[in-house]
């Protein structure tokens, strides 16, 4: 459970990151796109809306890491790691 979490912190961790290297592009189109981008008298609301955008942005890229980083190290620790021993068959003795 202890491995499982820590994936989990490091995972919502990669996607906040990744969330605000992203999250700049996106905004500046979300913004450019309802002419907020030349308007000098709804400054409050454009800081009201950048604000809110990346913190969600920040959020969203948290949880869709939290799911699938650890996701995404099972699969790889399940494919790099070595087969189990077959099991002796206990009808056959050792001499």
């Amino acid at each position: 459970m202890r491995r499982i979490s820590i994936w989990i912190v490091v995972g919502a961790f990669l996607g906040s990151v990744i969330a605000t290297l992203v999250a700049p592009q996106v905004l500046e189109t979300l913004l450019a796109s309802t002419g907020a981008k030349d308007a000098m008298c709804q400054c409050t609301e454009l800081v009201n809306n950048t604000a809110s955008l990346l913190i969600r942005t920040q959020l969203w890229g948290a949880a869709i890491g939290a799911v699938i980083f650890p996701i995404l190290a099972w699969l790889v620790r399940r494919r790099f790691s070595p087969a189990p021993a077959p099991a002796a068959d206990p009808s056959v003795k050792e001499t």
